[in-house]
């Protein structure tokens, strides 16, 4: 296994424009490796395929991402350029093993931290809303690092659920774990009205959209933690604003608990999250 970060081991096979565009960062899920190519890079994409394997022992597969997020469940188009030609994830986060087809799931471990993080603050006996749950990392890492009484996981695409039963056999958390397939907006209202102590909903995009069903499943002095991607110098107030309105709505307290900046998404915009309570 060669040494060295990416870019360093690829200085000498890259010319000055190469150098200027090149993405050093990708995501890895267990035995697959997502990364952006930039255009001036694709006759070079093999080459940095083979070298992010060679870099990597447990990196069997590097996919090129060759496409924006898309579509109602949120998917990548992706495209094989190095390794064995597979598109399963054998992913292991927080003492759980994941299994899914990267094609068919949207997966992110970029929130590894802030899945632990709300684990260590969920109380013994409480009951989570896991909302936008795909292949089960936030209702399965908290039934292993928590001590909930249950997670109630919706999943709008059948594909993610599917593997989510999977995963939820494999981690043995069956009794903790009750998945729903649907829409959030059509289920937290009804089949889980009044229900959660606490709801997490980690959609970056529109997820602002499903805070009247979300505050409708939670309990009065319930927790949510609300995640959005928005503009970096607006992105707190922006956040606030929406979640407080919502509450004001329907009558509810307002309380911020905590703010924080979960990733940088693009060069104007972040990911950020807001804890707050409703009574």
């Amino acid at each position: 296994m060669q040494k060295g970060n990416l870019k360093e081991v690829l200085e000498k096979k890259l010319n000055k424009k190469e150098k200027a565009v090149f993405i050093k960062s990708f995501d890895t899920l267990g035995n697959i490796a997502l990364i952006e190519i930039p255009k001036e890079l694709e006759k070079k994409q093999k080459l940095i395929g083979d070298t992010i394997i060679k870099l990597n022992k447990n990196i069997k597969t590097v996919c090129k991402i060759s496409g924006p997020h898309k579509g109602k469940y949120r998917l990548q188009p992706l495209k094989i350029i190095a390794g064995e030609k597979n598109f399963t994830a054998e992913y292991k986060e927080s003492n759980c093993r994941f299994i899914f087809d990267v094609r068919k799931v949207f997966f992110s471990p970029r929130l590894s931290n802030e899945r632990i993080r709300i684990s260590n603050l969920i109380k013994k006996d409480e009951t989570v809303g896991c909302f936008f749950a795909g292949a089960g990392p936030f209702p399965i890492v908290f039934s292993k690092n928590s001590e909930m009484k249950k997670a109630f996981a919706v999943e709008l695409n059948p594909q993610a659920v599917k593997y989510m039963k999977k995963n939820i056999e494999l981690n043995k958390c069956k009794e903790k774990v009750e998945v729903f397939l649907g829409d959030v907006n059509k289920i937290a209202g009804t089949k889980l009205k009044n229900s959660c102590d606490r709801i997490v909903m980690p959609m970056p995009h529109g997820g602002e959209t499903f805070l009247y069903a979300t505050l409708k499943a939670l309990k009065k002095g319930g927790i949510i933690h609300f995640y959005q991607v928005l503009e970096k110098d607006t992105a707190f107030e922006t956040a606030i604003e929406r979640a407080k309105k919502e509450c004001e709505k329907q009558k509810r307290k307002f309380k911020l608990l905590d703010k924080r900046k979960v990733r940088p998404f693009s060069a104007a915009k972040m990911q950020v999250v807001i804890d707050f309570r409703a009574d």
